[in-house]
């Protein structure tokens, strides 16, 4: 439980897995970041799955049952070192800025070193310029370059 402020007050917020009660308004944050259809069939069907999986972290921050943000980490094994990728970072417009986001990365934070991941990876379209800056804010550096194959 964390107590931050916004909306001009002090408010308890809540970081915690996600539960399947929350997966519809998740979908409705989630329709303005991804450019494809969302089921929420599908999506039942692919928590069940992340459930049975503990390299699975998806989080969402909560405010009196209200959904403000939410993240996924997966911790990926490797021949080398276990890492972390991060992908479906979201807060909710008009709440960015408030420091949700930022709970939910030290959540992750917290995640990949209980899992002794070595490092943590993401991307973002190039475009977020105002995502980049939250993510040099909160500890990442640009100096790879990523890329993406959209199927």
């Amino acid at each position: 439980m964390e107590i931050v402020k916004w909306r001009g007050v002090f408010q308890i917020m809540v970081i915690d897995k996600l539960k399947a009660e929350d997966i519809p308004h998740l979908l409705e944050l989630y329709s303005s970041l991804v450019p494809f259809e969302l089921s929420i069939e599908n999506s039942f069907e692919v928590y069940k799955q992340m459930l049975k999986d503990e390299s699975y972290h998806l989080l969402v921050a909560k405010e009196d049952n209200e959904l403000l943000g939410s993240v996924l980490g997966i911790c990926c094994k490797s021949l080398t070192v276990p890492f972390l990728v991060i992908e479906d970072v979201i807060v909710k417009e008009g709440l960015r800025g408030k420091g949700i986001g930022r709970k939910l990365m030290e959540a992750l934070d917290e995640f990949a070193k209980k899992n002794n991941c070595a490092y943590s990876i993401l991307v973002s379209s190039g475009f977020r310029k105002e995502a980049h800056k939250f993510y040099e804010n909160v500890g990442f550096i640009d100096s790879v370059k990523g890329f993406r194959k959209v199927y």
